[in-house]
Protein backbone atom coordinates (compact mmCIF):
# COMPACT_ATOMS: atom_id res chain seq x y z
CA UNK A 1 0.00 0.00 0.00
CA UNK A 2 1.16 3.66 -0.94
CA UNK A 3 1.93 5.86 2.34
CA UNK A 4 0.12 8.94 2.29
CA UNK A 5 0.99 11.15 5.29
CA UNK A 6 -1.15 12.56 7.82
CA UNK A 7 -1.18 16.26 6.46
CA UNK A 8 -1.84 15.19 3.02
CA UNK A 9 -4.61 12.99 3.89
CA UNK A 10 -6.37 15.97 5.62
CA UNK A 11 -5.71 18.62 3.41
CA UNK A 12 -7.38 16.16 0.65
CA UNK A 13 -10.02 15.57 2.73
CA UNK A 14 -10.73 19.33 3.11
CA UNK A 15 -10.48 19.49 -0.55
CA UNK A 16 -12.86 16.81 -1.30
CA UNK A 17 -15.30 19.10 0.99
CA UNK A 18 -14.92 22.03 -0.35
CA UNK A 19 -15.41 19.73 -3.67
CA UNK A 20 -19.13 18.69 -2.54
CA UNK A 21 -19.69 22.08 -0.93
CA UNK A 22 -19.77 24.15 -4.60
CA UNK A 23 -21.62 21.35 -6.19
CA UNK A 24 -24.07 20.90 -3.86
CA UNK A 25 -24.23 24.73 -4.26
CA UNK A 26 -24.60 24.89 -8.04
CA UNK A 27 -27.03 21.95 -8.00
CA UNK A 28 -29.49 24.23 -5.75
CA UNK A 29 -28.76 26.93 -8.21
CA UNK A 30 -26.97 29.42 -5.28
CA UNK A 31 -23.58 28.79 -6.71
CA UNK A 32 -22.59 32.44 -6.28
CA UNK A 33 -24.39 35.87 -5.94
CA UNK A 34 -25.73 37.56 -8.76
CA UNK A 35 -23.64 40.38 -10.11
CA UNK A 36 -24.98 43.76 -10.61
CA UNK A 37 -25.22 43.64 -14.16
CA UNK A 38 -27.33 39.62 -13.64
CA UNK A 39 -29.73 41.58 -11.42
CA UNK A 40 -30.78 43.95 -13.80
CA UNK A 41 -31.33 41.68 -16.59
CA UNK A 42 -33.60 39.43 -14.42
CA UNK A 43 -35.33 42.60 -13.57
CA UNK A 44 -35.43 43.03 -17.49
CA UNK A 45 -36.70 39.94 -18.09
CA UNK A 46 -39.58 39.66 -15.02
CA UNK A 47 -41.11 43.05 -16.21
CA UNK A 48 -41.05 42.03 -19.66
CA UNK A 49 -42.66 38.87 -19.20
CA UNK A 50 -45.52 40.01 -17.28
CA UNK A 51 -45.64 43.18 -20.02
CA UNK A 52 -46.46 40.22 -22.48
CA UNK A 53 -48.35 37.29 -20.49
CA UNK A 54 -49.88 38.92 -17.79
CA UNK A 55 -54.14 38.11 -18.36
CA UNK A 56 -55.23 41.59 -18.36
CA UNK A 57 -54.13 43.72 -21.02
CA UNK A 58 -54.93 47.20 -19.19
CA UNK A 59 -52.66 45.27 -15.66
CA UNK A 60 -56.17 46.04 -13.63
CA UNK A 61 -55.12 49.88 -14.26
CA UNK A 62 -51.97 49.98 -12.68
CA UNK A 63 -49.24 51.82 -15.30
CA UNK A 64 -46.47 48.96 -15.73
CA UNK A 65 -44.20 51.38 -17.61
CA UNK A 66 -44.54 53.57 -14.75
CA UNK A 67 -43.30 50.54 -12.19
CA UNK A 68 -40.22 50.05 -15.19
CA UNK A 69 -39.42 53.82 -14.19
CA UNK A 70 -39.79 53.86 -10.77
CA UNK A 71 -38.04 50.20 -10.10
CA UNK A 72 -34.98 49.84 -11.67
CA UNK A 73 -33.22 52.72 -9.75
CA UNK A 74 -34.13 50.45 -6.82
CA UNK A 75 -32.72 47.50 -9.00
CA UNK A 76 -29.57 49.10 -9.53
CA UNK A 77 -28.82 50.31 -5.79
CA UNK A 78 -29.88 46.91 -3.93
CA UNK A 79 -27.67 45.92 -1.29
CA UNK A 80 -27.55 42.29 -2.15
CA UNK A 81 -29.25 39.54 -3.65
CA UNK A 82 -32.06 39.83 -0.44
CA UNK A 83 -32.80 42.82 -0.74
CA UNK A 84 -32.90 42.33 -5.05
CA UNK A 85 -35.48 39.79 -4.44
CA UNK A 86 -37.71 41.75 -1.73
CA UNK A 87 -37.24 44.13 -4.37
CA UNK A 88 -39.08 42.06 -7.03
CA UNK A 89 -41.51 40.89 -4.71
CA UNK A 90 -42.71 44.14 -4.26
CA UNK A 91 -42.90 44.78 -7.52
CA UNK A 92 -44.83 42.53 -8.39
CA UNK A 93 -47.37 42.75 -6.03
CA UNK A 94 -48.24 46.13 -7.49
CA UNK A 95 -50.70 44.47 -9.49
CA UNK A 96 -52.42 43.69 -5.99
CA UNK A 97 -53.07 39.56 -7.27
CA UNK A 98 -52.28 37.00 -5.50
CA UNK A 99 -51.19 34.73 -8.04
CA UNK A 100 -48.67 36.56 -9.68
CA UNK A 101 -45.61 36.75 -7.27
CA UNK A 102 -41.69 36.32 -7.55
CA UNK A 103 -40.46 33.87 -4.93
CA UNK A 104 -36.40 34.16 -3.82
CA UNK A 105 -34.18 30.91 -4.44
CA UNK A 106 -34.78 29.66 -0.62
CA UNK A 107 -38.77 30.53 -0.68
CA UNK A 108 -38.85 28.11 -3.98
CA UNK A 109 -37.25 25.54 -2.36
CA UNK A 110 -39.00 25.35 0.72
CA UNK A 111 -42.23 24.98 -1.56
CA UNK A 112 -41.08 22.80 -3.49
CA UNK A 113 -40.39 20.51 -0.62
CA UNK A 114 -43.76 21.57 1.56
CA UNK A 115 -42.39 23.16 4.22
CA UNK A 116 -41.49 26.98 5.41
CA UNK A 117 -39.98 28.58 8.89
CA UNK A 118 -43.42 28.65 11.19
CA UNK A 119 -44.27 29.62 14.75
CA UNK A 120 -46.07 26.43 15.23
CA UNK A 121 -49.65 28.12 15.26
CA UNK A 122 -52.01 29.98 12.54
CA UNK A 123 -53.66 32.98 14.09
CA UNK A 124 -56.62 34.99 12.15
CA UNK A 125 -58.97 37.34 13.01
CA UNK A 126 -62.18 36.41 15.59
CA UNK A 127 -64.44 38.99 16.61
CA UNK A 128 -62.10 42.03 15.57
CA UNK A 129 -58.96 40.30 17.43
CA UNK A 130 -56.45 38.10 16.74
CA UNK A 131 -57.05 34.67 17.84
CA UNK A 132 -55.42 31.44 18.02
CA UNK A 133 -57.47 29.02 15.29
CA UNK A 134 -55.63 25.88 15.30
CA UNK A 135 -52.12 24.68 16.31
CA UNK A 136 -49.69 22.02 14.84
CA UNK A 137 -49.29 18.97 16.80
CA UNK A 138 -45.78 18.47 18.20
CA UNK A 139 -44.90 21.84 17.68
CA UNK A 140 -42.84 24.22 19.96
CA UNK A 141 -46.03 26.17 20.20
CA UNK A 142 -47.70 23.08 21.24
CA UNK A 143 -45.21 22.11 24.03
CA UNK A 144 -45.38 25.76 24.73
CA UNK A 145 -49.14 25.03 26.02
CA UNK A 146 -50.74 28.27 22.98
CA UNK A 147 -53.92 26.59 22.73
CA UNK A 148 -57.05 27.51 19.83
CA UNK A 149 -59.12 30.32 21.16
CA UNK A 150 -56.13 31.81 23.24
CA UNK A 151 -56.21 35.79 21.84
CA UNK A 152 -52.84 37.23 20.85
CA UNK A 153 -52.07 40.53 22.76
CA UNK A 154 -48.28 41.38 21.93
CA UNK A 155 -45.37 40.28 20.20
CA UNK A 156 -42.02 40.86 21.98
CA UNK A 157 -43.70 43.28 24.14
CA UNK A 158 -45.36 45.65 21.77
CA UNK A 159 -48.86 45.96 21.59
CA UNK A 160 -50.52 43.55 18.73
CA UNK A 161 -52.75 46.01 17.32
CA UNK A 162 -49.39 48.47 17.17
CA UNK A 163 -47.86 45.32 15.16
CA UNK A 164 -50.40 45.28 12.79
CA UNK A 165 -50.83 48.85 12.00
CA UNK A 166 -46.61 48.81 11.06
CA UNK A 167 -47.19 45.71 8.72
CA UNK A 168 -50.32 47.50 7.08
CA UNK A 169 -47.77 50.02 5.84
CA UNK A 170 -45.52 47.59 4.25
CA UNK A 171 -48.50 45.47 2.73
CA UNK A 172 -50.00 46.45 -0.65
CA UNK A 173 -53.41 45.40 -1.30
CA UNK A 174 -54.44 42.37 -3.19
CA UNK A 175 -56.72 40.84 -4.68
CA UNK A 176 -59.18 41.22 -1.94
CA UNK A 177 -59.36 43.15 1.39
CA UNK A 178 -59.61 39.30 2.84
CA UNK A 179 -56.23 38.06 1.99
CA UNK A 180 -54.62 41.69 2.40
CA UNK A 181 -55.70 41.71 5.87
CA UNK A 182 -54.10 37.93 6.21
CA UNK A 183 -51.27 39.16 4.65
CA UNK A 184 -50.66 41.79 6.82
CA UNK A 185 -51.06 39.32 9.95
CA UNK A 186 -48.59 36.72 8.17
CA UNK A 187 -45.88 39.57 7.95
CA UNK A 188 -46.22 40.59 11.57
CA UNK A 189 -45.88 36.77 12.55
CA UNK A 190 -43.13 36.55 10.00
CA UNK A 191 -39.30 35.85 11.19
CA UNK A 192 -36.03 33.88 10.14
CA UNK A 193 -35.40 30.17 11.75
CA UNK A 194 -32.41 32.06 14.24
CA UNK A 195 -35.34 34.78 15.34
CA UNK A 196 -36.66 33.21 18.77
CA UNK A 197 -40.79 34.15 18.70
CA UNK A 198 -41.74 35.90 21.78
CA UNK A 199 -45.57 36.75 22.27
CA UNK A 200 -48.54 37.47 25.39
CA UNK A 201 -51.36 35.40 25.00
CA UNK A 202 -54.83 35.70 27.04
CA UNK A 203 -56.93 32.86 28.04
CA UNK A 204 -60.87 32.34 28.41
CA UNK A 205 -60.55 33.16 31.76
CA UNK A 206 -58.22 36.21 31.38
CA UNK A 207 -55.28 34.59 32.44
CA UNK A 208 -52.07 35.70 30.41
CA UNK A 209 -49.64 33.68 28.76
CA UNK A 210 -46.20 34.47 28.02
CA UNK A 211 -44.10 32.50 25.65
CA UNK A 212 -40.97 32.38 24.28
CA UNK A 213 -39.27 29.79 21.76
CA UNK A 214 -37.27 28.98 18.51
CA UNK A 215 -39.58 29.24 15.21
CA UNK A 216 -38.56 25.49 13.44
CA UNK A 217 -39.47 24.63 9.78
CA UNK A 218 -42.35 22.38 9.58
CA UNK A 219 -43.49 20.23 7.00
CA UNK A 220 -47.11 20.91 5.28
CA UNK A 221 -46.66 17.90 2.78
CA UNK A 222 -50.18 17.65 1.08
CA UNK A 223 -52.12 14.72 2.08
CA UNK A 224 -56.11 13.93 2.62
CA UNK A 225 -57.52 12.33 6.10
CA UNK A 226 -60.98 11.29 6.16
CA UNK A 227 -63.26 9.40 8.88
CA UNK A 228 -66.96 8.47 9.24
CA UNK A 229 -68.31 10.92 11.83
CA UNK A 230 -70.27 9.97 15.10
CA UNK A 231 -73.29 11.45 12.92
CA UNK A 232 -72.82 8.64 10.02
CA UNK A 233 -71.86 11.37 7.43
CA UNK A 234 -68.74 11.20 5.87
CA UNK A 235 -65.77 13.90 5.96
CA UNK A 236 -62.77 14.49 3.93
CA UNK A 237 -60.41 17.21 4.19
CA UNK A 238 -56.88 18.21 2.24
CA UNK A 239 -55.12 21.36 2.41
CA UNK A 240 -53.83 21.65 -1.19
CA UNK A 241 -55.08 20.09 -4.96
CA UNK A 242 -51.82 18.17 -5.49
CA UNK A 243 -51.45 15.64 -8.58
CA UNK A 244 -50.43 13.02 -5.63
CA UNK A 245 -53.50 13.17 -3.82
CA UNK A 246 -56.42 12.21 -6.52
CA UNK A 247 -55.94 8.60 -5.73
CA UNK A 248 -55.86 8.56 -2.32
CA UNK A 249 -59.14 11.38 -2.56
CA UNK A 250 -60.71 8.77 -5.30
CA UNK A 251 -60.18 6.05 -2.38
CA UNK A 252 -61.32 8.16 0.71
CA UNK A 253 -64.62 9.22 -1.11
CA UNK A 254 -65.24 5.08 -2.51
CA UNK A 255 -65.03 4.10 1.13
CA UNK A 256 -67.39 6.76 2.39
CA UNK A 257 -69.72 6.24 -0.62
CA UNK A 258 -72.66 4.47 1.37
CA UNK A 259 -72.66 7.68 3.76
CA UNK A 260 -76.10 9.29 3.40
CA UNK A 261 -73.55 12.76 3.21
CA UNK A 262 -70.38 14.06 2.61
CA UNK A 263 -68.65 16.86 4.03
CA UNK A 264 -65.37 17.98 1.80
CA UNK A 265 -63.67 20.31 4.35
CA UNK A 266 -61.58 23.01 2.32
CA UNK A 267 -61.46 25.61 5.28
CA UNK A 268 -57.78 25.57 4.71
CA UNK A 269 -57.19 24.86 1.09
CA UNK A 270 -54.47 27.06 -0.59
CA UNK A 271 -55.59 25.83 -4.36
CA UNK A 272 -53.24 23.76 -6.28
CA UNK A 273 -53.40 22.66 -10.23
CA UNK A 274 -56.52 22.38 -11.94
CA UNK A 275 -56.33 19.13 -13.54
CA UNK A 276 -56.39 17.74 -10.18
CA UNK A 277 -59.54 19.74 -9.15
CA UNK A 278 -60.85 18.64 -12.60
CA UNK A 279 -60.37 14.87 -11.76
CA UNK A 280 -61.54 15.25 -8.02
CA UNK A 281 -65.14 16.62 -9.28
CA UNK A 282 -65.78 13.95 -11.82
CA UNK A 283 -66.00 11.65 -8.72
CA UNK A 284 -69.39 13.51 -8.19
CA UNK A 285 -71.26 13.33 -11.97
CA UNK A 286 -72.32 10.74 -13.87
CA UNK A 287 -72.96 12.77 -16.74
CA UNK A 288 -70.47 15.57 -18.95
CA UNK A 289 -71.28 18.38 -16.79
CA UNK A 290 -69.46 22.59 -17.41
CA UNK A 291 -67.45 23.03 -14.26
CA UNK A 292 -65.63 25.80 -14.78
CA UNK A 293 -64.69 29.17 -17.38
CA UNK A 294 -61.60 30.14 -18.57
CA UNK A 295 -59.91 33.16 -20.32
CA UNK A 296 -56.44 34.39 -21.45
CA UNK A 297 -54.99 37.39 -22.51
CA UNK A 298 -55.71 36.61 -26.07
CA UNK A 299 -59.55 35.60 -25.35
CA UNK A 300 -59.79 39.14 -23.34
CA UNK A 301 -58.75 41.69 -26.00
CA UNK A 302 -61.11 39.59 -28.23
CA UNK A 303 -63.82 39.41 -25.47
CA UNK A 304 -63.39 43.57 -25.45
CA UNK A 305 -63.20 43.71 -29.30
CA UNK A 306 -66.25 41.97 -29.91
CA UNK A 307 -68.20 42.38 -26.96
CA UNK A 308 -68.91 38.72 -25.59
CA UNK A 309 -66.98 36.16 -24.28
CA UNK A 310 -67.29 33.67 -27.35
CA UNK A 311 -63.71 33.23 -26.88
CA UNK A 312 -63.84 31.59 -23.70
CA UNK A 313 -62.61 27.90 -22.84
CA UNK A 314 -65.35 26.33 -21.26
CA UNK A 315 -64.32 23.16 -19.04
CA UNK A 316 -66.74 19.93 -18.45
CA UNK A 317 -66.27 17.06 -15.51
CA UNK A 318 -67.98 14.18 -14.92
CA UNK A 319 -69.15 11.22 -17.64
CA UNK A 320 -71.54 8.00 -17.53
CA UNK A 321 -69.93 5.92 -15.17
CA UNK A 322 -67.69 8.20 -13.32
CA UNK A 323 -69.61 9.01 -10.69
CA UNK A 324 -68.95 7.32 -7.55
CA UNK A 325 -70.59 9.72 -4.79
CA UNK A 326 -74.53 10.22 -5.32
CA UNK A 327 -75.12 11.63 -2.06
CA UNK A 328 -75.77 15.00 -0.92
CA UNK A 329 -72.32 17.24 -0.34
CA UNK A 330 -71.66 19.85 2.05
CA UNK A 331 -68.33 21.51 1.49
CA UNK A 332 -66.74 24.41 4.10
CA UNK A 333 -64.78 27.42 2.88
CA UNK A 334 -63.03 30.10 4.57
CA UNK A 335 -61.11 33.56 3.57
CA UNK A 336 -57.87 30.50 3.82
CA UNK A 337 -59.75 28.75 0.71
CA UNK A 338 -57.82 29.77 -2.16
CA UNK A 339 -57.58 29.79 -5.73
CA UNK A 340 -58.40 25.56 -7.27
CA UNK A 341 -60.47 25.34 -3.81
CA UNK A 342 -62.74 28.21 -5.03
CA UNK A 343 -62.61 27.33 -8.54
CA UNK A 344 -64.08 23.26 -6.98
CA UNK A 345 -66.26 25.11 -4.66
CA UNK A 346 -68.07 27.48 -7.44
CA UNK A 347 -68.61 24.47 -9.54
CA UNK A 348 -70.06 22.35 -7.30
CA UNK A 349 -72.30 25.10 -5.91
CA UNK A 350 -73.28 26.36 -9.51
CA UNK A 351 -73.79 22.97 -10.86
CA UNK A 352 -75.92 22.28 -7.40
CA UNK A 353 -74.19 19.37 -6.43
CA UNK A 354 -72.95 20.59 -3.18
CA UNK A 355 -73.96 23.36 -0.69
CA UNK A 356 -71.20 26.09 1.19
CA UNK A 357 -70.68 26.65 4.56
CA UNK A 358 -68.86 28.95 6.26
CA UNK A 359 -67.70 32.38 5.43
CA UNK A 360 -66.65 34.32 1.84
CA UNK A 361 -63.34 32.66 0.42
CA UNK A 362 -60.41 34.70 -0.47
CA UNK A 363 -60.91 35.57 -4.03
CA UNK A 364 -57.66 34.66 -5.59
CA UNK A 365 -58.88 32.83 -8.37
CA UNK A 366 -56.01 33.35 -11.75
CA UNK A 367 -54.21 30.97 -12.86
CA UNK A 368 -50.45 30.20 -13.77
CA UNK A 369 -49.26 28.32 -16.71
CA UNK A 370 -46.20 27.30 -15.62
CA UNK A 371 -42.98 28.60 -13.40
CA UNK A 372 -40.41 30.90 -14.64
CA UNK A 373 -36.99 30.45 -13.18
CA UNK A 374 -34.56 32.92 -13.40
CA UNK A 375 -30.85 33.42 -13.60
CA UNK A 376 -29.76 32.44 -10.11
CA UNK A 377 -32.94 30.04 -9.17
CA UNK A 378 -35.62 32.69 -8.47
CA UNK A 379 -39.26 32.10 -9.77
CA UNK A 380 -41.65 34.41 -11.33
CA UNK A 381 -45.18 33.50 -11.40
CA UNK A 382 -47.53 34.91 -13.60
CA UNK A 383 -51.90 35.30 -13.43
CA UNK A 384 -52.06 34.38 -16.98
CA UNK A 385 -55.91 32.76 -17.15
CA UNK A 386 -58.62 34.69 -16.15
CA UNK A 387 -61.55 31.82 -14.20
CA UNK A 388 -64.71 32.55 -14.36
CA UNK A 389 -68.12 29.80 -12.55
CA UNK A 390 -70.33 28.00 -14.57
CA UNK A 391 -73.08 30.09 -14.00
CA UNK A 392 -71.04 32.99 -15.17
CA UNK A 393 -69.62 34.42 -11.33
CA UNK A 394 -66.17 36.26 -11.78
CA UNK A 395 -64.30 34.39 -8.71
CA UNK A 396 -60.91 36.76 -8.82
CA UNK A 397 -61.39 39.62 -6.46
CA UNK A 398 -65.09 38.04 -5.84
CA UNK A 399 -64.85 34.32 -4.04
CA UNK A 400 -67.42 31.72 -3.54
CA UNK A 401 -69.85 33.10 -0.80
CA UNK A 402 -71.34 30.33 1.25
CA UNK A 403 -74.79 29.08 0.73
CA UNK A 404 -75.19 29.54 4.67
CA UNK A 405 -72.78 31.40 6.89
CA UNK A 406 -70.76 29.93 9.84
CA UNK A 407 -67.60 31.28 11.77
CA UNK A 408 -66.07 30.00 14.93
CA UNK A 409 -66.39 31.93 17.81
CA UNK A 410 -63.64 32.60 20.87
CA UNK A 411 -65.54 30.68 22.98
CA UNK A 412 -66.26 27.94 20.54
CA UNK A 413 -62.35 27.58 19.86
CA UNK A 414 -61.45 27.59 23.50
CA UNK A 415 -64.48 24.94 24.15
CA UNK A 416 -62.58 22.67 21.11
CA UNK A 417 -66.42 23.40 19.18
CA UNK A 418 -66.38 23.30 15.48
CA UNK A 419 -69.41 25.31 14.66
CA UNK A 420 -68.68 25.54 10.84
CA UNK A 421 -68.43 21.85 10.98
CA UNK A 422 -71.87 21.41 13.19
CA UNK A 423 -73.39 23.47 10.73
CA UNK A 424 -72.10 21.85 7.74
CA UNK A 425 -73.88 17.99 9.39
CA UNK A 426 -76.59 20.04 10.32
CA UNK A 427 -77.61 21.13 6.83
CA UNK A 428 -76.39 17.68 5.04
CA UNK A 429 -78.37 15.38 7.89
CA UNK A 430 -81.54 17.41 6.98
CA UNK A 431 -80.83 16.96 2.78
CA UNK A 432 -80.67 13.11 3.79
CA UNK A 433 -83.33 12.85 5.34
CA UNK A 434 -85.28 14.63 2.17
CA UNK A 435 -83.97 12.26 -0.17
CA UNK A 436 -84.77 9.30 2.27
CA UNK A 437 -87.93 7.31 0.78
CA UNK A 438 -90.58 7.23 3.00
CA UNK A 439 -91.46 4.66 4.80
CA UNK A 440 -94.14 1.62 3.45
CA UNK A 441 -97.20 2.10 4.87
Amino acid sequence: MKYVSPSFRRRSILAVLLVCRVLAMTASGTSRGLLPKEREQVFEKLWKDIDERYYDPEFGGVNWQGIHERYLPLVETAKDDQDFYSILDRMTAELHDAHTRFSSPEQWENRKKHQGVSIGFRAGYVESKVVVLDVFPDSNAAHAGIEPGMIVTALDGQPIADRLAESAHKVLPSSTERVTKLRVLSTVFAGPIETPFAASFERADGSALEVKFARQTLSTAPRVSSAKLSSGLGYIRFDEFHPSLVKDFKSAVRNLRSTPGLIVDLRRNRGGVGATLEAMAGLFFDSKTLFERRMSRKQVTASERHGHRAEERQVFVGKNGSQIYAAPVVILVSEYSASAAEVFSAGMQDSERATLVGSPSCGCVLGITHDRVMKGGGVLEISEILWFSPKDRKLEGQGVIPDRAAVPTIASLGEKRDLVLEEGQKILLQLAARKRPAPPR
